[in-house]
């Protein structure tokens, strides 16, 4: 399996979750399940069906979790003789068409949260612009259509 990148502080974040279903929320889960099959385990009683389905969704989160750090390698920084937007650099970039300005950080797919200023490095943007310098313009095809987006400032 291909080993997915990711910044120390989103394995560190992952890491969090995981370990806060585990102590926290499926215990929490399970009390409720086993307080649900004290009245019986029976069609009729919606308690213990609901609680059954909630402990079913913590494991595949908790599992799905797992999976996730199983695969991730975590990328450190490393040294650039010159400005060059690569993983886990600041990339602040317009849209030619629109004139609109936004700054990411090029993470792995797992910790990418566009709203968050966090651009996945597997995504049409942050493939468009990996290796790209101050001052280039690339062209992408994104799902909406083709951009043309210009690099105006990298920071390491």
């Amino acid at each position: 399996m291909e080993k997915i990148p990711i910044t120390r502080n989103g394995f560190d974040q992952l890491e969090a979750q995981l370990t806060h279903l585990r102590r926290v929320v499926r215990p929490q889960v399970l009390e409720e399940l086993q307080e649900a099959r004290s009245f019986g385990v029976k069609i009729d009683n919606q308690q213990y069906l609901t609680a059954r389905e909630r402990h079913l969704q913590i494991l595949r989160k908790i599992q799905d979790l797992e999976e996730k750090l199983a695969h991730c390698e975590v990328v450190v920084g490393r040294k650039f003789f010159r400005k060059q937007v690569g993983f886990g650099t600041w990339a602040v970039i317009q849209n030619l068409d629109t004139g609109e300005t936004s700054g990411y950080q090029l993470v792995g797919p797992y910790e990418s949260d566009v709203a968050m200023g966090k651009l996945s490095v597997e995504s049409p943007v942050g493939r468009g612009i990996m290796g790209c310098f101050e001052g280039d313009e690339v062209t992408v095809d994104t799902p909406s259509g083709t951009r043309i987006y210009r690099v105006l400032s990298i920071q390491l």
